[in-house]
């Protein structure tokens, strides 16, 4: 395609697809951050002018080829997303070796951070960076005969004297890639590299050694090449609307089947912020009143939020968690707080042989926003996890879990509660679903400063990114608010409540 006209064309077209995409993006909330609106800046920048040029042109049709590479994945998170591949050592390093120093040193530093740099598109939720390189196999040719390469002399499977291959701009490149990789973990695992060559075949078998010795540079990072005439660039991405589904994703598709319930979710799950009409009250703390506000301008927001999550997984706990639980909510807990609790969490004599379905009715009776039917109430307590520091041996020791458990927690220095909700999760795998904002990166700075393999990988948590406090000592004004306020009758976000509660048949009860 050489006229102006059918660039333009493609670039139309093009600009209509990455649109809806980012619309669709918009819709399930991925659009912060992902690149879309910069790569849709850039091609609008190339097709303004009134005459098109020959890079504008290339720009183009390279551009659609990226767009046309993505659609054939799930997942995605960002193009054309920045990793830094060079670390401060290694530059500290470089600029001993050379001795320089000063103003030598900082321009030497710069120019190291900048040649480190890689831009990949990430996909599969952040465990696939995508490269794309328009590298002409003629070209690879040339830097390989310059290296010295000798033609003919190697067979597929044989490892190649690097010096005869290293010093070609491909191989630099490659390494720079597996270097951000190993900087840039996700989710505790290095990422895989799909390194996408659509100018290149297989059919030259020199070409085809020389790629073979690069995907074997660092056996811990998984490094795919894709060639033109190769399966992956062969077929035919799918219809747009196929695409956009599979790169939108299912943003619980990381989520296992069985959900073990760490304490903060708990609490979230039977908070009267969560399930009453409240009033924001003056002496309410802080957070307590966003919470309740957020929840009249999204009325049931962390139902919904936490219903979505949990529907059709199967929900446990440990028992050390669940008697933590209780221990709190027999401490600062509402009468109807302490009630869903019991209800959720039966670990006491009151519900312990009622049938589930029963609790499930009496929990729905206690709230202006009860759970659908797929959500499972209650919680199943797993009376034989038990865990101390003995038994994150015993696991170690067993292979349940990596030696680096025993670092994380002895760093995190946790009650037997947690201990037990991160330590079960981890050696068995299900997905730890809390509010807690800050224990995933703990957790995951800890085993980073401990690891002793490439391959170990921390416990799964899943954040949701909203929480909510139990009313607790809230739900009346305290003595100090009354003998100031005498007379001015501001009792009104309980009476709320209250009334709330009887009109779903929930029992009347006195505040703690």
């Amino acid at each position: 395609m050489n006229s102006r006209q059918g660039h333009l064309d493609v670039a139309n077209s093009l600009l209509l697809e990455l649109e809806h995409f980012l619309n669709h993006l918009g819709s399930a909330n991925k659009a912060v951050a992902t690149g879309i609106p910069a790569f849709i800046r850039s091609i609008r920048k190339e097709t303004s002018s009134d005459v098109l040029s020959i890079h504008g042109a290339t720009a183009i049709t390279h551009a659609r080829l990226h767009w046309d590479v993505l659609k054939r994945c799930r997942s995605f998170v960002a193009i054309n997303q920045t990793f830094q591949g060079s670390s401060k050592e290694d530059r500290k390093r470089e600029a001993l070796r050379q001795g320089v120093s000063g103003k030598e040193k900082e321009r030497l530093t710069k120019t190291l951070r900048e040649q480190g740099r890689v831009a990949v598109h990430v996909v599969e939720g952040g465990k696939e960076w995508l490269d794309v390189r328009f590298l002409q196999e003629d070209r690879l040719a040339r830097q390989l005969a310059d290296c010295g390469w000798g033609w003919g002399d190697h067979a597929p499977g044989e490892d190649v004297d690097k010096d005869e291959w290293e010093d070609t701009a491909l191989a630099k490149h490659v390494k720079r890639l597996l270097s951000a990789a190993r900087m840039n973990r996700h989710d505790y695992r290095l990422p895989r590299i799909r390194l996408v060559l659509p100018k290149i075949s297989a059919e030259n078998a020199d070409i085809a050694v020389f790629l073979e010795q690069l995907s074997r540079l660092d056996p811990a990072v998984e490094l795919l090449v894709e060639l033109k005439d190769g399966k992956f660039l062969s077929t035919p991405p799918p219809d747009l609307d196929a695409a956009l589904k599979d790169l939108i994703g299912n943003e619980f598709d990381a989520l296992t089947q069985t959900l073990n319930l760490d304490h903060p979710l708990l609490i979230d799950m039977i908070s009267d912020i969560t399930h009453l009409h409240l009033e924001v009250q003056p002496w309410h703390h802080r957070t307590t009143q966003v919470q309740i506000l957020e929840e009249q301008q999204k009325q049931g927001l962390m139902a919904r939020t936490l219903y979505r999550i949990l529907d059709n997984r199967a929900l446990v706990c440990t028992r050390q968690m669940a008697e933590h639980f209780h221990e709190v909510l027999s401490t600062v807990g509402t009468n109807t707080e302490r009630e869903r609790g019991r209800l959720l969490v039966p670990l006491g004599d009151d519900y312990r042989d009622t049938p589930p379905s029963i609790l499930r009715e009496r929990f729905a009776s206690l709230s202006t926003h009860p759970p659908p039917d797929t959500v499972q109430i209650p919680v199943t307590i797993l009376h034989d996890e038990t865990w101390d520091m003995a038994a994150v041996h015993r696991a170690i020791d067993s292979g349940r879990l990596p030696a680096v458990a025993l670092d994380v927690a002895r760093c995190g220095d946790f009650k037997s509660s947690r201990l037990s909700v991160y330590m079960y999760g981890w050696a068995s795998g299900h997905v730890i679903v809390t509010s807690n904002k800050e224990i995933g990166g703990q957790i995951r700075t800890w085993l980073e400063a401990n690891r002793h393999a490439d391959d170990e990988v921390g416990p799964s948590i899943w954040r949701v990114n909203m929480t909510r406090n139990l009313l607790a000592s809230s739900a009346t004004p305290p003595p100090w608010w009354v003998s100031e306020n005498k007379g001015t009758g501001e009792a009104k976000g309980r009476r709320a409540s209250e009334e709330d509660a009887r009109s779903n048949n929930i029992i009347k009860h006195d505040c703690s």
